[in-house]
């Protein structure tokens, strides 16, 4: 578990440059903050345990609307999370899938309902190692978010 949260955690450092590289003449970047909250099933009973996360992160969207993002914050009940995922833009929809790395889950995610100052986004997350070595192993993740983009607080501010 320790060499493959390594493993692509050392993936992402490496590939970073390469899409910034490719993205420098790209369609956007973007900076958020985001607010979640959801339940957990966790590996011990099925029962759904609520939890909430509070997230900064960038998203990358070149010419050919390829994703790639990243965040990290601070959650309840895990203290720190982090995610990072690839995807692909249709129309206004963002459709990413991506790692967690703790607590370890792959994940699917669906932006939607755009607004002026954000969207809502909606995710679903699976373990598919399913140990019980950490006490905040889950084997699913059902969450509902919202995105602030502040990269568009700041060109409102230039204007």
């Amino acid at each position: 578990m320790k060499m493959l949260i390594l493993f692509f955690c050392l993936s992402f450092l490496c590939l970073n440059p390469l899409f910034a590289q490719e993205l420098s003449d790209g369609k956007s970047k973007h900076t958020f903050v985001e607010w979640n909250f959801g339940v957990a099933f966790l590996d011990d009973a099925n029962i759904p345990f609520p939890g909430t996360s509070v997230l900064w992160g960038k998203t990358y969207i070149n010419d050919t609307n390829f994703i790639f993002e990243y965040e990290a914050g601070i959650a309840f009940p895990t203290l720190v999370t982090a995610k990072f995922g690839v995807g692909k833009r249709f129309n206004t929809t963002n459709v990413v899938v991506g790692l967690r790395p703790f607590p370890f889950n792959v994940y699917a995610q669906s932006s939607f309902s755009i607004t002026k100052k954000g969207y809502w986004i909606a995710s679903v997350e699976f373990n598919p190692l399913s140990s019980n070595t950490n006490f905040i192993e889950s084997k699913a993740i059902f969450n509902v978010g919202y995105r602030w983009d502040l990269t568009l607080k700041r060109a409102q501010s230039k204007e």
